[in-house]
């Protein structure tokens, strides 16, 4: 598969979007966290609320202790007005713990059935629906009480529908109202120190993500920075090498060993250029030596065909003029005749060389132009 410089950056710009994503994640675990502080403070709360009832509780008991001594109707109407508090503390108290409840499933996504966490918000609202009903017991007793009518010194005889002394009824309820607020604050502690030991979990998660996040960004870069940078700068270095060689007429330029994208097609087209630069070169070598072959030519033509017409012809006049000379002479007229005329052709077969061909003319290297091929071609 071909890789483009382009696809290069495209997967490495991906791969930073992807630390991004992840990033995105690490911190949406942090807010998690804002989440796991708003259920500590909550649960702050509602022991804060269960702290008061149990100071109200403990008022309500001073009232009750103040109506069995003396009988005021005051005390009386205290205790009234201290239960409504304490069951409206209450009912805040339960919508806190459902506040709490939805918070602790949206962070931690343990608040289903058979987790520890479900199993502690139905022991906490199983808790609150007892005292609550021990509270409203124990306020229905001491309105029965304490509008029974009757002295104080004979309320240990005042007794409800089913017989039972109102008195041992209110401090029955009066305990179960103590022992589920123990048992409500113990839970709400075992909560806290879970949601904590969840919280303590997850920052720990969130260091380890966060460092091996680090340790790839830092990887990655380095990898960019000294693989692929590298890669291009030293290609482009050879690239930059090769066009001062051809600048200088070294046109032996070799492509292979470049990557396979964009640099790799700009050394090919080097490597054509330099085919092209080497032929234009031949070219005009060539040109350059059919000019000089030319100039040599008229030269030639000048310099011995003017001197050899005057030799022929003074041949041929003298040829023309020994009829009575002897046949030695005559013969020695007709090779001059002869030879002017082969010197004449080889005049002529300079001229006609469009195509020199070089052979070689000694066995020592020396070389000449073989004027019949060169002629033909």
């Amino acid at each position: 598969m071909r890789l483009t410089i382009s696809s290069k950056l495209f997967l490495g710009f991906l791969f930073v979007i992807l630390l991004n994503v992840t990033y995105v994640v690490i911190v949406n675990k942090l807010s998690d966290l804002n989440g796991v502080a708003n259920i500590l403070k909550r649960q702050d709360e509602v022991k804060n609320g269960l702290l008061r009832v149990a100071n109200l509780q403990s008022d309500k008991r001073r009232s009750l202790t103040s109506y069995e001594a003396i009988g005021k109707s005051e005390s009386v109407e205290n205790f009234r007005q201290t239960g409504r508090i304490v069951l409206q503390l209450l009912d805040s108290v339960s919508d806190e713990m459902s506040v709490i409840s939805t918070l602790d499933s949206a962070v931690f996504h343990k608040n289903v059935a058979g987790s520890s966490h479900y199993e502690n918000h139905m022991k906490l609202l199983s808790l609150m629906t007892t005292m609550v009903n021990n509270i409203e017991l124990y306020d229905k007793s001491f309105a029965q009480l304490a509008f029974s009518g009757k002295p104080p010194d004979s309320m240990k005889l005042i007794s409800n529908d089913k017989g039972v002394p109102l008195t041992l009824v209110l401090d029955s309820a009066d305990q179960m109202v103590n022992k589920s607020l123990k048992e409500t604050d113990a839970l709400i502690d075992e909560q806290t120190k879970s949601v904590i030991k969840d919280a303590e979990r997850r920052i720990t998660e969130i260091k380890q993500m966060t460092m091996i996040i680090l340790g790839i960004v830092i990887f990655v870069a380095v990898w960019f920075a000294l693989f692929f940078s590298r890669l291009m700068t030293n290609s482009l270095r050879r690239l930059k090498v090769s066009a001062s060689a051809i600048g200088k007429g070294d046109f032996s330029f070799d492509p292979s060993g470049y990557p396979g994208d964009e640099i790799g097609d700009l050394a090919g087209a080097f490597h054509d250029m330099a085919l092209d630069l080497r032929k234009a070169q031949e070219e005009l070598v060539k040109s350059k030596r059919l000019a000089a072959i030319g100039e040599v030519v008229a030269s030639v033509n000048h310099e011995i065909n003017n001197p050899l017409m005057i030799i022929s012809g003074n041949a041929q006049f003298l040829e023309m003029s020994m009829t009575d000379y002897p046949e030695e002479m005559k013969e020695r007229v007709k090779v001059i005749l002869e030879e002017t005329e082969r010197i004449s052709n080889v005049t002529r077969k300079l001229r006609e060389i469009r195509n020199p061909i070089v052979e070689e003319y000694t066995s020592s290297g020396e070389q000449m132009i073989n004027l019949d091929k060169s002629a033909e071609n």
